[in-house]
C-alpha cells in the first residue's frame, strides 16, 4: 500500500534552503523545483545563472534551490531493490567480513520507485564497517545511477544513501539536524526516512539522506566548479582528473588566522561550527571530528558542509560547552582554534551561536516536527525487524530526543547571556561576568 505521509507544520529550510513537497498523493513531480526567496516570493528562472524569465525584467540575483522532492517532508517513500541471489550473496558476505575497503557496487537486476523502474542501476555498502557487526542483518546503502552511464539520474540524483547507525535509535537524529543547519543557513545535505524492500522482503527503516557531490554543489553554490574535498583523509570529491590540491595543501598550511581569512569564507564556516555546537554534533568539524566537506567556492573560498549527524543530541550532555568541547581522541580543529583564539572572530561566533539559537533551534518549531515525523515512521519504525534495538527503545529515543532540544536551548540561552552581557573570556575559556 501507500506509505503514509505527514504534513510538517513548520518544514525544514530557511529562506534560502526550503524543502521541496509532493502532491497530497505522494507523486513526486519532475518539473525544475521553484525556490523560496526570503520574502516568500517564487522564482522558475535559471536559478544556476540567475537569469531573467523574460527579457523586460531584471535580472535576478542568483539564490540557492531548495530540497530535491525526494527528500520532502511529507514523503515516506518505499523503495523496492531486486538484486540476483548470486550478487546479494556477495553483498552480505561483504558485510559480514565487516571490511569497508574496496566496496564493490553490485548490479541491481530492478530498483522501482513508485511506477518508476530502472534496470541500470548498482548498490554497494556504506557507512563505516567497524560499526556493521552491531546491525546485525541490516546493511547500510548506496543506490548508484551514474555507474553504468555517467549521465544516470534518479530525479536528479546520482544516488541515494540509505544510512541506519546503531545508536540512531530515534531514527530521527540526522533528520532533524541537517533541518537546523538548513534553517540556520548553513548549505546542508536534506534527508527524511524510507523504507527499503530487499527482493520482495522489507529490510528496514533508513534515513535518506542526499549526497555531497556536484549536484548539490550545484543547488547549494553559485560556482558549482570548485574543488569538494572529504575531511576523513582530505580526498577531492570533484575535478579528480586534476592532480592539484595546492589549494587544500594552502589551507592545511594556515598558522594566522589572516591567512585563513583570505582563504576561507570565516563567516560561513563559523556559522556551521556555531550550529553544529548548538546541536551539539560529538563527531564534526566544530567537536573536533571526521564527519564533514569543504568545498573551495570559486566567489567565497573553502566553506563547511556537514556531514554524518547521527552523533548528535542525546550523545552528549545537554550542558555540553559550545566553545570548549573537544571530542576524545579528536583530530584536531585548527581552523576552528585560529578563529576562536582571535577575539574579533571570537565576537563573531558568539553572534553565530545567538543565531543559531534563533533561526534553527526554536524548540517548538523542533518538538512539532519530531512529532509530526514520529507519527509518519511509527508503523514502519515497527515492522522493521532488522533494527538492533527494540520498539520500545524507539520510542524511549524519540521522546528523550524531544526532551533534549529544550533542555539544549534553555542550556545555550543561559551560557549565551554571559557573553551578552559583557563577560570577557578567562584564562580557561569560559565567560567571566
Amino acid at each position: 500500500g501507500a506509505p503514509p505521509t505527514t504534513t510538517d507544520p513548520s518544514p525544514p529550510g530557511g529562506p534560502t534552503s526550503t524543502f521541496s513537497t509532493t502532491s497530497s498523493s505522494g507523486s513526486v513531480s519532475t518539473e525544475p523545483l521553484e525556490t523560496t526567496g526570503s520574502a516568500g516570493t517564487t522564482s522558475t528562472g535559471d536559478a544556476s545563472t540567475g537569469a531573467a524569465t523574460t527579457g523586460a525584467e531584471p535580472e535576478k540575483p542568483w539564490t540557492p534551490k531548495g530540497c530535491p522532492a525526494i527528500y520532502a517532508q511529507d514523503l515516506l517513500p518505499t523503495f523496492a531493490l531486486e538484486i540476483s541471489k548470486k550478487e546479494l550473496a556477495k553483498l552480505k558476505a561483504e558485510w559480514k567480513a565487516a571490511d569497508g575497503n574496496n566496496l564493490i557496487e553490485h548490479p541491481l537486476l530492478t530498483f522501482q520507485y513508485q511506477d518508476t523502474i530502472v534496470t541500470t542501476a548498482t548498490v554497494k555498502l556504506r557507512g563505516n564497517a567497524k560499526w556493521w557487526p552491531q546491525m546485525g542483518d541490516k546493511m547500510q546503502l548506496e543506490v548508484s545511477f551514474n555507474t553504468t552511464d555517467p549521465k544516470g539520474r534518479f530525479m536528479g540524483q546520482r544516488k541515494l544513501l540509505f544510512d541506519a547507525a546503531r545508536y540512531n535509535e530515534s531514527f530521527l537524529r540526522d533528520r532533524l539536524a541537517l533541518a537546523i543547519l538548513n534553517d540556520a543557513g548553513v548549505p546542508s545535505p536534506c534527508a527524511n526516512n524510507a523504507r527499503i524492500m530487499l527482493n520482495g522482503d522489507y529490510l528496514g527503516l533508513f534515513t535518506s539522506i542526499e549526497k555531497v557531490d556536484k549536484e548539490f554543489l550545484e543547488r547549494s553554490f553559485e560556482d558549482p566548479e570548485g574543488n569538494l574535498y572529504k575531511r576523513a583523509t582530505w580526498a577531492k570529491k570533484t575535478n579528480e582528473a586534476d592532480p592539484d590540491v595546492s589549494d587544500i595543501e594552502a589551507l592545511q598550511a594556515v598558522k594566522k588566522v589572516d591567512d585563513l581569512a583570505a582563504l576561507m569564507n570565516l563567516e560561513q564556516a563559523l556559522l556551521e561550527w556555531a550550529t553544529e555546537a548548538v546541536l551539539p554534533d560529538a563527531d564534526g568539524a566544530w567537536a573536533g571530528g571526521l564527519n564533514f566537506y569543504v568545498y573551495n567556492d570559486p566567489k567565497t573560498g573553502f566553506n563547511v558542509i556537514p556531514w554524518d549527524l547521527d552523533a548528535t543530541f542525546t550523545r552528549l550532555p545537554e550542558d555540553t560547552d559550545p566553545y570548549l568541547y573537544l571530542k576524545p581522541d579528536d583530530q584536531g580543529r585548527p581552523f576552528y582554534d585560529l578563529a576562536t583564539s582571535d577575539p574579533v572572530w571570537f565576537k563573531k561566533y558568539i553572534q553565530k551561536l545567538a543565531h543559531a539559537l534563533e533561526h534553527g533551534y526554536k524548540v517548538d518549531v523542533l518538538q512539532a516536527r519530531m512529532d509530526a515525523w514520529a507519527a509518519q515512521i511509527a508503523t514502519a519504525a515497527a515492522e522493521d525487524s532488522n533494527k538492533p534495538f527494540s520498539t520500545s527503545d524507539h520510542l524511549v529515543a524519540v521522546q528523550a530526543q524531544r526532551d533534549y532540544v529544550a533542555k539544549r536551548a534553555a542550556y545555550i540561552k543561559s551560557w549565551l547571556a554571559c557573553w551578552q552581557n559583557g563577560g570577557t573570556k578567562a584564562k580557561n575559556g569560559k565567560c567571566k561576568p
